[in-house]
């Protein structure tokens, strides 16, 4: 079971690099009939082929590291320093060879590439004995960390001794062999499966990972009951459970995926639509034939079947969206755009000084859906997968509705492996997504910021957890479905447009009739703070806010009128 899992994440987190490599070998592509000349010549990079797996430990991981030094595309982005790194993980890989230790040269290899915080960094291969000495043995619970800085325990099988030692879903962790909670160190460096790329992403991959160890390991927790408040001390021994805690931590709220049924629609609850995309699999390398592909085609037909059952409010699910092909996410989300919109600049690898070579663009489809969208995300939305939350984030009737924000992870990703000796492979990206200011886009920066944030975050708090945990509710599908029932921004868009949307310097606001009392127009960023404030006069159908104070990002704007009409959207500021 768990070699079909680690399969999974390879082979889709591998098909981003496809459409870069089709790119290479066309001089001009036609995108839902737009013609686009790349920037600079486009012929094929040298044959990657970084195979190191027949050298010594060190003279591999020094190979290793000056590939990486020089081909990594975001060094300077997220301020790695190559130096400092091996000067404290070369030691360790000589320790490893004159020891004959291939366990402790793969845990080294694994601590130095997983500090580089990019979900397209990753390492497979044999690890099996990797996995026995650190990770197999599970205490019986997960954890996970809440909005209030505290961890508490997320899952718990009724049968795990931890259950019958006392612990409980909601309990509060507070001390680890001794030491604070907070103070555990980057166990998520030991998560091999997955490499986070933002600080939330990563602190979720570290209580993971906490309650893994090797078989028969013993540890002592301290703990508070979240009912009684009565704190306790424990012993506990780690048991092979099959990986299986680790599975359901790591999916979290999201499900495993299914390769045979990755769009799945339907209609739930007060007829709001539901439509989840697991990942981009399509071996399409053209707008033309992407739309033959079968993934795209379902998720045409969840479209036609919404609008003919007039479904006028959609929940978009892409937990656990582990990526792929960018130009699958690109052509969709023609189906929910009525206009041309900018997708991504996409850049040549180092042999070509990472210049742009191509840019994707999503254009208008049929059908189209035009009703309120709540969109859920996670840390394991990825890659591609998040070029679908980037897209809805920018249409005016959707929110991302989600406890996290997705991995941060939006680089090209090269599809020759770093071979290693002791079975391990290593993938890495090689080549940028840039905004249309010629800007990084998703990938996480220096101060582990990045990926796509909710506009409406679900609270991760206690209550939620024993809901989620305990009793088997879906927290952020419920709070999605609450917050389309209560917000009717379809009425509102009937009324009053913004425009440009995104915009750089001004926003348009466009009243069908003459605006018939005074108003007085609020904007909000993500974290709630108002950051502009105009008064509008009565008599006019257009007003025009000047926006070029602001930088850009996400905001959200509240009209409202003395004859107490309100009016609420998001508009996107981008420079």
């Amino acid at each position: 079971m768990f070699g079909e899992f680690e399969s999974l994440l390879i082979n889709t987190c591998d098909m981003k690099i496809k459409i870069l490599l089709f790119f290479f070998v066309q001089s001009s592509i036609m995108i839902c009939g737009q013609t686009i000349i790349p920037e600079k010549s486009n012929v094929l990079p040298p044959e990657s082929n970084f195979d190191y797996s027949a050298l010594s430990f060190i003279d591999a991981y020094d190979s290793m590291h000056a590939t990486l030094e020089l081909r990594y595309p975001f060094t300077q982005w997220k301020a790695i320093d190559w130096d400092s790194k091996n000067s404290k993980t070369r030691p360790l890989i000589i320790e490893a060879q004159n020891s004959n230790d291939t366990i402790l040269f793969q845990k080294e290899l694994l601590e130095y590439l997983y500090d580089v915080p990019d979900g397209h960094i990753s390492i497979s291969g044999s690890l099996a004995k990797f996995r026995s000495r650190y990770i197999n043995g599970s205490y019986g619970f997960n954890m996970i960390k809440l909005d209030d800085g505290s961890v508490v325990v997320s899952y718990i099988p009724e049968e795990s001794p931890a259950y019958e030692a006392g612990i409980r879903t909601g309990d509060k962790i507070l001390k680890w062999n001794g030491i604070h909670i907070d103070s555990v160190g980057d166990l998520e460096l030991l998560n091999y499966p997955r490499n986070y790329s933002t600080t939330e992403g990563r602190i979720f991959s570290r209580y993971l990972m906490l309650s893994r160890d090797s078989v028969g390991a013993i540890a002592t927790i301290s703990f508070q009951n979240s009912n009684s408040k009565e704190e306790s001390t424990i012993s506990l021994v780690a048991i092979d459970d099959g990986l299986e805690l680790y599975l359901v931590g790591f999916y979290n709220t999201g499900k495993p995926l299914d390769f045979d049924s990755l769009v799945q629609y339907k209609i739930i609850e007060n007829n709001i639509g539901y439509l989840f995309i697991g990942a981009e699999s399509a071996e399409a390398e053209t707008p033309e034939e992407m739309m033959q592909d079968p993934d795209f085609i379902k998720v045409k037909d969840a479209i036609t079947y919404f609008n003919e059952n007039n479904v006028e409010k959609l929940i978009i699910d892409l937990r656990f969206n582990n990526g792929g092909n960018d130009l699958q996410a690109a052509v969709s989300m023609g189906l929910f755009y009525n206009q041309p919109s900018f997708y991504e600049y996409i850049t040549a690898s180092y042999d070509y000084d990472y210049q742009v070579i191509y840019e994707l663009w999503t254009e208008p489809l049929i059908p189209l859906f035009d009703g309120e969208i709540a969109v859920i995300v996670d840390p394991n939305c990825i890659s591609t997968g998040e070029g679908f939350a980037m897209m809805f984030q920018r249409l005016a009737n959707a929110n991302i509705v989600s406890h996290w924000g997705t991995n941060g992870s939006f680089g090209m990703v090269d599809y020759d492996p770093v071979l290693m000796p002791a079975g391990i492979q290593i993938m890495f990206p090689q080549a940028m997504s840039l905004n249309e200011n010629h800007i990084i886009q998703l990938d996480s920066d220096s101060n582990l910021v990045g990926g796509v944030m909710p506009d409406i975050k679900v609270p991760n708090n206690v209550d939620n957890i024993k809901r989620q945990w305990g009793q088997g509710v879906d927290v952020q599908l419920e709070y999605a479905i609450s917050n389309l029932l209560s917000v009717n921004y379809i009425s509102s868009q009937l009324a009053v447009t913004m425009y440009p949307n995104p915009c750089k310097d001004v926003v348009n606001i466009s009243f069908l009739s003459k605006l018939e009392s005074s108003g007085v127009f609020k904007l909000f960023d993500v974290n709630g703070n108002l950051t502009l404030q105009e008064y509008l006069e009565s008599g006019n159908t257009k007003y025009i806010i000047k926006v070029g104070n602001l930088i850009s990002g996400i905001y959200f704007y509240k009209l409202e009128t003395n004859n107490k009409n309100m009016y609420r959207g998001k508009v996107v500021v981008s420079k």
